[in-house]
Formats: structure tokens, C-alpha cells, sequence
């Protein structure tokens, strides 16, 4: 009896083995065609890129267009962008580097 019962671990543990590989294999797989897509998406979707000397053009220009309340709604508004672009930047510099690095262990 115990013959068999080593056998049949036996059998167990080289199917385990050969399933955790082959999930593996396929999560690999599926996640390194993933990987050229994202990367592609990323560079042609968020081509963004610091715009200080374009920020200050339009602040300037909505200083002397604007006056009052009207000046300060589209400068919080336009400082309210400003930022929301820098938290894209960021979340755009993550995602990459994280597609980056999973594609260095592939």
C-alpha cells in the first residue's frame, strides 16, 4: 500500500509541477503581448511634456484679456489643469515604468 501511495505523490507532484508551469508559461506569454501594446498606447496618448514657457504665454495673455472675477475663475481654472496635467505625468511616468520593469523579468 504504501508503494502506491508514494507513486500517486509522485504523479500528484510532477502534475502540479507541470500545470504551475504551463500557467506560467501562458501568463507570460499573454502579459508580454500586453507589454508592446501599453507601451505603444502610453508613447502616442500622453505625449505630455512640461509647458512652462507656454503656461506663462497664457497667463499673460489672460492677465491683460480679463478683469476681476473673470481673471481669477480662468487662472484658478487654468492652475487647476496645470495640475491635473503634472498628475497625468506622473500616473503616464508610472504605468511606463511599471510596463518597463514587468517587461525586464519577461
Amino acid at each position: 500500500m504504501e508503494d502506491k501511495d508514494i507513486t500517486d505523490w509522485w504523479q500528484n507532484y510532477l502534475e502540479t509541477n507541470r500545470q504551475e508551469k504551463e500557467l506560467k508559461k501562458q501568463i507570460r506569454t499573454d502579459l508580454e503581448s500586453n507589454v508592446e501594446y501599453f507601451k505603444q498606447y502610453l508613447t502616442h496618448c500622453y505625449a505630455v511634456q512640461p509647458l512652462s514657457e507656454k503656461h506663462r504665454d497664457i497667463i499673460n495673455k489672460l492677465e491683460h484679456n480679463f478683469d476681476g472675477k473673470a481673471n481669477q475663475a480662468l487662472l484658478q481654472r487654468f492652475e487647476k489643469n496645470q495640475f491635473n496635467l503634472m498628475e497625468i505625468n506622473l500616473m503616464y511616468r508610472d504605468i511606463y515604468e511599471n510596463i518597463k520593469l514587468k517587461s525586464w523579468f519577461g
